[in-house]
C-alpha cells in the first residue's frame, strides 16, 4: 500500500474507543484555543475586511458565518473561520504543526450540513491532528515551518471533512491525494506583512474540504503522491522524512498540543513570559533589553526582520523587538494592543524601546531546545531516514534559505555528534519516531535568557524555558490557558451567556457546538 493509502486506512477504521481519554481531551481544549481565538479577532481591521468579503458573497447554508448574524456555505464559514483563527497569530500548534485551524473548525462547521453527532466529530478532528502534524514532520527539513506548513490543512480537512461525509477508506485516500495534489507553498512575504496572511490556513483547508467532496463523487487522485520522487515531499521539503508518516494510532501527536498565551509567534512566548515574571517593568524605566534564544526563536526574528519597519497587527507577531516594546508600554500583550489603532498610537515610544532590543544566538539554549525535541525527533531515527549525507545536505540548503542567521554550515554540523552522542542525555531517548511514552513526556523548549537594564543603573534578569500554555510545562498547561482565552475573549464575539454554554457545549460533547456560533 501506498502512504497517501495507508493513512487513509487508519482514518476510515478509527473509532472514538481507539483514542485515548487524554487525547480526547486535549481535542476539548483545542477546540477551546481556536474558538477562543477567533473570538479575540473580532475587532481586527484586517479580520473585518475578510469577513465583509466572505460575507457578501456567501452561499446559502446551514454553518454559521463568524461576526455576522446570518449562517451560510460550509466552505464560506470555514474560510471565514480560518482567517479570524489566525489573524492574531493567537492559536494553537502541536509539535509539526498549527493543525488547529482546519483540524476543529472542519468537523464542528461542517456537521450542521450532515448532522455528524459529537464523538464522530472528535474522530475527525483527532485524524486531522494527527495526520497534519506527521506532514509537518516529514517536511521539517525544508523552506517552510510553522504556520507556512499550509499544506496540513489541505490534508486534515480532506481527512475530517471525508470523515464526515461517509466515506470509505478507498475514497478517503483519493481525498487525501486530491488534496496534496495542489497543496499550497505560501510565500514569506505574503505572510509577515499583508492582509493575505489571515489566509493562509483558509485556501488549504476550503481545498481539503472539495478534495473530500470530489473524492464523494468517484474523482480520482494519485495514490502515490506521497511515495513518488516527484510527488508531494519534493516540493515542500529539502530531505523528505518519510517514516514520519508512520505510526498512526500508536503515537499520538495531539499530546504535545500547546496553546499560546499570547498573540503571536510560540517562538516569542518565553520572552514575554520572562518579562511577565519581571513585572514587567514599564517602558520609560528601561534603557535596554538584551535577549539570548535558541535558533528558533533567532530564525523567526531574522526572518521579521525586514517586514517589520512598522509595527502591524501582523507584522508584531514575529518581532522579539516589537513584543519587547509592547509588553513593556502595555504591561500585557494582548489582542486589545495589538490592533492597528493602539500600534499607531504608541509608535514614537515603542520604535525607542524596540531600538534598544539586541536579540543573539546562544549555542546552550539551541542545544536546550534540541534535547528536548529530541524525543520527538529521535536523532538515530532521523539519521535512518535521512541518512547523513542527506541531512547535511538538508543543512546547507536551509543555511543557503536562511543566510541572515549568522552562522554556517560548519556550525550546524557540530550538532550531528552532540545529536547521536551522550551529551546531556542525547542519544538516550526513543529509536523510532511517534513513540507514545516519548510523546507523552515531551517539553516543548524555547528557552531564553532576558536582561532587562534599568535607566537607574540596575539590571533585571529571568530565565524562561518552557512557555506557558506549553506541553510540559509544569505550572501551567494548555488546558488552563485555552478556557481562559475563551472565557475572556468569547464575549466579544457571543457574549457572557453565548460564551458560558459554548463552554458547557464543548465540555459535554454537544453534538451542535456549532449553533452557539
Amino acid at each position: 500500500m501506498s502512504h497517501v493509502e495507508e493513512t487513509a486506512a487508519w482514518a476510515a477504521s478509527l473509532d472514538l474507543a481507539d483514542v485515548p481519554a487524554q487525547v480526547v481531551e486535549l481535542c476539548r481544549v483545542q477546540r477551546r484555543s481556536v474558538l477562543g481565538g477567533v473570538a479575540a479577532s473580532a475587532r481586527d481591521g484586517a479580520a473585518r475586511r475578510v469577513a465583509d468579503a466572505v460575507t457578501a458573497r456567501a452561499g446559502d447554508g446551514p454553518a454559521p458565518l463568524f461576526g455576522s448574524d446570518r449562517t451560510g456555505a460550509v466552505e464560506d464559514a470555514l474560510y471565514l473561520g480560518a482567517a479570524w483563527s489566525i489573524a492574531l497569530d493567537f492559536d494553537d500548534y502541536v509539535c509539526f504543526g498549527h493543525t488547529g485551524h482546519s483540524a476543529v473548525l472542519v468537523p464542528i462547521l461542517l456537521a450542521t450540513e450532515t448532522g455528524s453527532d459529537a464523538h464522530e466529530q472528535l474522530v475527525a478532528q483527532v485524524v486531522a491532528n494527527e495526520v497534519g502534524a506527521r506532514l509537518g514532520g516529514a517536511a521539517l527539513i525544508g523552506p517552510l515551518n510553522g504556520q507556512l506548513w499550509s499544506f496540513v490543512h489541505a490534508a486534515s480537512s480532506a481527512l475530517a471533512a471525508g470523515r464526515l461525509l461517509g466515506l470509505d477508506a478507498t475514497r478517503l485516500a483519493h481525498a487525501l491525494a486530491l488534496a496534496l495534489t495542489n497543496a499550497p507553498r505560501p510565500t514569506v512575504p505574503g505572510f509577515m506583512a499583508p492582509d493575505s496572511k489571515l489566509v493562509t490556513a483558509s485556501e488549504p483547508a476550503v481545498a481539503g474540504l472539495r478534495a473530500a467532496r470530489l473524492a464523494a463523487a468517484g474523482v480520482t487522485g494519485p495514490l502515490d503522491v506521497l511515495d513518488h520522487p516527484q510527488g508531494f515531499l519534493s516540493a515542500v521539503s529539502f530531505v523528505p522524512l518519510r517514516n514520519m508518516l508512520g505510526g498512526l494510532g500508536t503515537g499520538w501527536a495531539t499530546r504535545t498540543l500547546c496553546v499560546k498565551p499570547y498573540p503571536g509567534c510560540a517562538y516569542v512566548d518565553t520572552t514575554i513570559d520572562a518579562l511577565m515574571a519581571l513585572g514587567p517593568p514599564p517602558a520609560e524605566a528601561v534603557a535596554g533589553v538584551e535577549v539570548e534564544a535558541g535558533l528558533l526563536t533567532c530564525g523567526m526574528d531574522e526572518m521579521s526582520g525586514e517586514y517589520a519597519s512598522a509595527a502591524t497587527p501582523v507584522t508584531v507577531n514575529f518581532s522579539v523587538p516589537w513584543n519587547v516594546a509592547v509588553v513593556l508600554e502595555a504591561g500585557e500583550l494582548g489582542p486589545d494592543v495589538v490592533t492597528a489603532e493602539w500600534l499607531d498610537r504608541h509608535d514614537d515610544s515603542l520604535r525607542r524601546v524596540r531600538d534598544s532590543v539586541q536579540v543573539t544566538h546562544a549555542w546552550d539554549l539551541s542545544l536546550a531546545s534540541a534535547a528536548t525535541f529530541a524525543e520527538v525527533l529521535p536523532p538515530r531515527a532521523l539519521l535512518r531516514d535521512a541518512s547523513p549525507t542527506g541531512l547535511l545536505r538538508g543543512l546547507r540548503r536551509l543555511r543557503e534559505t536562511h543566510r541572515g542567521l549568522g552562522f554556517g554550515i560548519r556550525d550546524l554540523t557540530q550538532l550531528v555528534p552532540l545529536l547521536v552522542g551522550p551529551h546531556a542525555g542525547f542519544g538516550r531517548g526513543p529509536r523510532h519516531f511517534w513513540d507514545d511514552e516519548a510523546l507523552a513526556r515531551f517539553e516543548m523548549r524555547f528557552p531564553v535568557r532576558v536582561r532587562v537594564r534599568m535607566r537607574d543603573g540596575g539590571v533585571e534578569e529571568a530565565d524562561v524555558g518552557v512557555p506557558r500554555g506549553a506541553a510540559g510545562n509544569p505550572d501551567v498547561g494548555p488546558a488552563e490557558i485555552a478556557s481562559a482565552k475563551l472565557r475572556r475573549y468569547g464575549p466579544m464575539l457571543w457574549g457572557g451567556d453565548g460564551t458560558a454554554a459554548l463552554e458547557a457545549a464543548i465540555t459535554s460533547d454537544a453534538d451542535a457546538i456549532a449553533a452557539g456560533l
